[in-house]
């Protein structure tokens, strides 16, 4: 038996085995830095700050999520209020590193003051800081060994989560964090099996041997050979080439689709079997301007995703603008825990909604091999939905579209994420008008239970992507999925929920129709539902 076995958040569904590196304080924050605080000129000071962001900007990351991630953190860093209270502190004689330290924190505490997603972003910053102080006082980032171990660290920052290197990293374990983390998704997309707020973790030494299940959320301390063998069968990866899709495709229930934030990230989606793309993050090109983008470099990145796919589904999904993820040329709207999210920031800004329908019916007519799937995010109600429905058919998306230009087979829907479009009165009237609905289970679930993506989980429990399958959250589901079928409504389930096999096969029996997920989850989530099919 293991020596111990620990218990915390599972992050996909993988498992993996080899030694620790516990990676201590004095490597991931330089608060406890014992070197003298610099002392810097203000505008040496800002020289830091926009180095720290370019390098943000220009790193390499594994997935789209890693990659807005680092953008979002990029604009703080740029943020005239933030390089203010730096100033402030500095003008009081405060050395630069403390004065960095100071400004963050100050800003940390309005961001928690107003709550929500203000209030998540805030836990950012203090990793953000660090990265700061550390360009301000010229400290190396810690060395990692030259051989595959197993990360464990107090907490990951999403900064940290970007630069892992999945040739070196095997897994992930910390002491403090949850499922539904930006880290934790940042991870989960470089198929990294990672366990998050593992109780008790901190015992863990260098060089322990470790075998983590990122599938039940279990961490197993020098386990015994009996246990690493069981592991090993069960977690033989069964090889398939690219041509073999189709076929293993053809015996699943549910189309298997991908969730993408780029055109580049086709090819990786189409080698692992993808028969489609259920999510496709149009954020990117939006991230970072003063002004949005333009019609035509819209349709270009558009027009490059459905030539990966033709002949298969593509579900774009308009601007989802975040509170973390502010851009300059919106006008704010809503109040409220919705307040300047999803559709009613795009129907209360028209012109650019209108300006990106007609970039993705542009390429949709280019490329009419490729089904066009359109939706907008976080509907709030029916009439929302049927305003933005207009808008699309205006352009000639959308099956009851009668537009002369109307695109062949394309369909508009919405996403279902918060518990007042689930009411039984409310998704009467939306089904009368949509074609699809996609469940996105990750903002469905925070919103349905009242909880934060950062919050941790109680003492003895043991989460897991799987809080879709609180009843709660579930019985909210099964209300959609019924009013859809009453209405001939097409059902896809997009959020993180949707790569956890068990999960997936509760969707499958309720009757959605597609499932999206990240690439690199998309081999193992099919084998489990082929191993179904075939009662292996």
């Amino acid at each position: 038996m293991a020596k111990r076995v620990l218990v915390g958040a599972g992050v996909g569904t993988g498992v993996t085995y080899g030694p620790a590196f516990v990676l201590g304080r004095a490597g991931q924050s330089v608060s406890e830095l014992t070197t003298p605080m610099a002392r810097l000129t203000l505008g040496a000071m800002r020289e830091k700050l926009d180095a720290v962001a370019a390098a943000l900007e220009s790193q390499q990351s594994s997935s789209a999520s890693a990659a807005e991630v680092l953008q979002a953190l990029a604009m703080i860093l740029r943020d005239p209020l933030l390089f203010d209270e730096i100033k402030s502190h500095m003008s009081e004689g405060a050395p630069a590193a403390r004065a960095v330290r100071g400004a963050f924190r100050k800003f940390a505490r309005r961001l928690t003051e107003l709550g929500g997603y203000f209030a998540e972003r805030a836990g950012d910053l203090d990793a953000l800081a660090d990265r700061v102080i550390a360009e301000v006082e010229g400290v190396r980032e810690p060395e990692f060994p030259t051989e595959p171990f197993v990360l464990v660290a107090e907490t990951l920052s999403p900064v940290e989560a970007a630069k892992l290197s999945r040739d070196r990293v095997l897994g992930v374990i910390t002491v403090v964090g949850t499922a539904t983390s930006h880290s934790a998704i940042i991870t989960r997309a470089a198929n990294l099996p990672t366990v998050m707020g593992a109780v008790g973790a901190g015992v863990i030494r260098t060089g322990d041997m470790l075998l983590v299940d990122a599938t039940s959320g279990q961490v197993f301390v020098d386990p015994s050979p009996e246990e690493i063998e069981h592991y090993r069968r069960a977690s033989i990866p069964r090889h398939t080439s690219p041509e073999d899709w189709q076929e293993l495709n053809a015996e699943l229930p549910v189309k298997l689709l991908a969730n993408l934030g780029s055109s580049f990230e086709g090819s990786a989606a189409l080698k692992a079997g993808a028969q489609g793309v259920g999510l496709f993050r149009t954020e990117l090109l939006y991230l970072g301007r003063l002004k949005p983008p333009t019609f035509d470099s819209q349709a270009f990145e558009y027009i490059k995703l459905l030539a990966r796919f033709q002949g298969k589904r593509v579900i774009a999904r308009v601007l989802d603008l975040d509170l973390d993820k502010p851009l300059p040329f919106l006008s704010e709207t809503g109040t409220g825990r919705y307040a300047n999210r999803g559709l009613q920031v795009l129907l209360a800004n028209p012109e650019v909604l209108r300006t990106q329908l007609a970039a993705l019916a542009s390429a949709g007519r280019t490329y009419s091999q490729t089904e066009l799937w359109v939706m907008a995010p976080m509907v709030l109600t029916a009439a929302e939905a049927r305003d933005f429905v207009a808008l699309a058919h205006e352009v000639g998306i959308g099956s009851r579209a009668e537009s002369t230009h109307a695109i062949p087979r394309s369909k508009v829907g919405v996403m279902i994420e918060v518990p007042e479009v689930t009411q039984p009165a409310e998704l009467e009237q939306l089904m009368q008008v949509v074609d699809f609905v996609s469940i996105g289970t990750n903002d469905l679930t925070q919103y349905v239970l009242g909880v934060s993506r950062h919050e941790p989980a109680a003492p003895g429990a043991t989460p897991s992507i799987a809080d879709a399958r609180h009843p709660l959250v579930m019985a909210a589901i099964e209300r959609v999925i019924d009013a859809a079928k009453r209405h001939g409504v097409l059902v896809s389930v997009c959020g993180e929920a949707a790569a956890d096999p068990e999960t997936a096969r509760r969707f499958i029996e309720l009757g959605v129709d597609s499932l999206s997920a990240s690439p690199a989850l998309l081999p193992q989530l099919r084998m489990a539902l082929l191993a179904d099919a075939f009662g292996m």
